[in-house]
């Protein structure tokens, strides 16, 4: 898959007539929690919510007459869908979408809102390949792959030179890996011009075979189903061609487990008031997470995180918040042992209050105690205000309530 700098300008000089930059935006909170200037590229921003658009969009302008006759085939868990119904709305051509039986319903919906038609099938992305081969030999549609496609990846290019133009100083760049062609898009055009930008890149702990491949440096197969809430990179195995080029732009990776890119959902929500689905918040986590180990890796630098996508399915929305509650220690489940007699749990309540946290649920059941008919286990889930209160709530409880535990 060869390409070349000037392949790069004149995908992007394409693009620049039909989708309008993203905004690179500064934030002060991020920026001083890290001690380095942190900037959020937002594509979710965009029309479809995500940068698939942009693959999308290119991929289809290259098209010969014929093929936008046949019109398109695509395979995607949401986001590419959108991308290429987008796409064809805009060169006035049809589309066909395979999609996974589970796919979010707000992202099936959107797809078809734009004129495509949803194919739902199978449990994951493979399926849906599988199904596409039949479709093209059958119907000759021309198919258009979420990454591994030289046009798509040309495509993403322009979110390269994007960044460049709007923070010509950048240092590093943080990005997530689905099948790969978001990070080798941009790292190409941005190693081409700007050699010393480092890019770290990383994908969910459930759906990890890509950064497992880019650390052993060869292709590692997955045994196992790719399971994330993270759906818009849930990608079972590594694309050989993608793990070639990905090695030749990425400087770091690393898998990222889902409780914490749902912290990084609530972070961004709080701190940026930016919704992002889980691709788009992983960055964040993956930048906590590289700050904890080494702390002046980053001191000063100039850091971009992209947030490549927004659309997050509302009903899975509270429980990502939630999660991310309790990998903060913002909300925190103990249950206590106490005897079961009159005032003791209005002593317990008022330690709670004494020490600042707050009660949002309370369990007092006397058949659930393993402490002797004497006694009763009292569950609370408690509101505090983060880490350190936590513990020390925590600790100061366990001086009077020895038998108390964290649970989750």
């Amino acid at each position: 898959m060869k390409v070349t700098l000037s392949d790069f300008h004149q995908a992007y000089e394409v693009l620049k007539n039909e989708i309008s930059p993203t905004p690179l935006v500064y934030n002060e909170w991020l920026t001083k929690k890290y001690g380095c200037e942190v900037y959020l590229k937002l594509e979710n921003m965009l029309p479809v919510g995500s940068f698939k658009m942009r693959g999308a969009t290119y991929k289809l302008s290259t098209l010969t007459d014929l093929e936008k006759k046949r019109g398109v085939l695509a395979v995607s868990a949401g986001n590419h869908a959108q991308g290429v119904a987008w796409a064809a709305q805009r060169f006035n051509l049809n589309a066909w979408i395979i999609m996974p039986m589970g796919s979010p319903i707000t992202k099936i919906k959107n797809t078809e809102a734009l004129g495509a038609k949803v194919i739902l099938h199978g449990e994951s992305l493979e399926d849906g390949f599988k199904l596409a081969e039949t479709l093209i030999k059958e119907k000759k549609y021309t198919f258009i792959h979420p990454y591994a496609d030289r046009e798509v990846i040309l495509g993403q290019v322009s979110i390269g030179f994007e960044v460049i133009e709007q923070l010509p100083d950048i240092d590093y760049l943080f990005s997530s890996i689905g099948g790969g062609g978001l990070v080798t898009g941009i790292g190409q055009v941005i190693k081409h011009l700007k050699p010393k930008v480092k890019i770290f890149a990383g994908q969910a702990q459930g759906a990890s075979s890509m950064v497992n491949s880019l650390k052993a440096k060869k292709i590692i197969k997955s045994s196992k189903n790719a399971e994330t809430f993270a759906d818009g990179i849930r990608v079972k195995n590594a694309h050989p061609e993608m793990f070639k080029m990905l090695s030749q732009v990425v400087d770091e990776v690393e898998s990222i487990p889902d409780n914490y890119i749902a912290w990084g959902v609530l972070e961004l929500l709080e701190k940026a008031r930016v919704l992002s689905e889980g691709a788009g918040a992983l960055p964040l986590a993956m930048l906590d997470r590289q700050f904890q180990k080494d702390p002046k890796k980053f001191k000063g630098k100039k850091v971009v995180l992209v947030i490549c996508g927004g659309n997050i399915d509302v009903n899975i929305l509270q429980r990502i918040i939630d999660q991310g509650l309790h990998e903060s220690q913002r909300k925190i489940r103990i249950s206590v042992p106490i005897i079961d007699k009159p005032g003791m749990l209005h002593h317990l309540t008022g330690l709670i209050k004494e020490e600042g946290a707050n009660v949002l649920e309370i369990h007092h059941d006397r058949g659930l105690s393993d402490f002797g008919l004497a006694s009763t286990v009292v569950s609370f889930v408690l509101e505090t205000k983060g880490h350190t209160h936590a513990l020390s709530l925590i600790k100061k409880m366990k001086k009077e309530y020895p038998l108390m535990k964290q649970t989750f």
